[in-house]
């Protein structure tokens, strides 16, 4: 469920661009300098815009430096040092791990079982750094794939809990900045957002998951032939992802955003506005 919280790139102006970048890379040098080198094979998208959104609502002005980057080591990068950085961070790699958990448990995937082994340490570190987040996170996850084991064909409860997951990592980010009303304005904006991920992530693999016999919520209900079912449930995903789009833009704008808005803007009204329509006409090829 990663990679669709994403900028629309020709959209895009040249200091954008470099802010996003820069975003993207100070996040996968805080993975590095927190957890471990290999911890970057993790890099989510949609974490380096956690901390996009949450260093825009900052009072601190990040750091824009020129650093050399292992994956390109002869060209100086963008890269933004930013005091939510290392929350991001956590976050990253606990829905990585999370992730890769539940690739093991539903599909029994051997590689996903060796990189549970390797992502433990790094996991359990994030996760004592932020315990109250850790066992929310654990107790959605345990509700979703409770679900998932059921073969629950109920759209709303099963991404409901992945919902929740993400309303609390938005909303429950320790900064002084996160008043009451930047938390609940945060708690609806994450809610909305998960849902929206949860339903583009099921929509953009059911044709794979059919394949693979995996757990897809389209995929519990009755169907004869899977190109004409997809057909079938698009019009009740399209009002679903419409709707969780818009009221996660109404909580976006309830937010106090100090710097980069026009960057925000590009993916909340544009971006995921072309991913919604991408993943519909079936244009994606899975999540990143």
């Amino acid at each position: 469920m990663f990679g669709y919280v994403q900028p629309l790139q020709p959209e895009l102006k040249v200091k954008e661009q470099q802010a996003y970048k820069g975003y993207y890379c100070g996040l996968c040098k805080a993975i590095k300098e927190k957890y471990t080198n290999t911890a970057r094979f993790m890099l989510s998208y949609d974490c380096a815009v956690l901390m996009l959104l949450l260093g825009s609502m900052s009072e601190e002005v990040p750091e824009v430096v020129q650093e050399r980057c292992a994956a390109n080591p002869l060209k100086r990068k963008t890269v933004v040092r930013s005091e939510v950085g290392e929350y991001a961070a956590a976050i990253n790699v606990m829905l990585g791990y999370g992730k890769v958990e539940d690739t093991y448990v539903d599909d029994k995937k051997f590689y996903a079982r060796i990189l549970m082994g390797v992502y433990k340490r790094v996991n359990s570190k994030a996760s004592s750094e932020y315990e109250a987040l850790a066992d929310e996170f654990a107790m959605r996850m345990s509700n979703l794939r409770e679900l998932e084991r059921s073969k629950s064909d109920n759209i709303d409860a099963v991404s409901g809990e992945f919902a929740k997951l993400l309303a609390a990592v938005f909303s429950m980010a320790p900064f002084e900045f996160m008043d009451e009303r930047a938390k609940k304005a945060m708690w609806h904006f994450g809610y909305n957002l998960g849902r929206w991920i949860y339903i583009a992530d099921a929509v953009d693999d059911i044709l794979e998951d059919e394949t693979q016999g995996s757990y897809n919520v389209y995929l519990q209900r009755e169907y004869s032939d899977i190109e004409a079912h997809r057909q079938n449930i698009i019009e009740e995903a399209r009002f679903n992802l419409h709707y969780s789009l818009s009221e996660a833009c109404k909580a976006y704008e309830l937010l106090d955003i100090k710097r980069d808005k026009e960057l925000l803007d590009n993916i909340m009204y544009l971006g995921l506005a072309k991913k919604t329509e991408d993943i519909l006409k079936g244009d994606m090829n899975g999540s990143v």
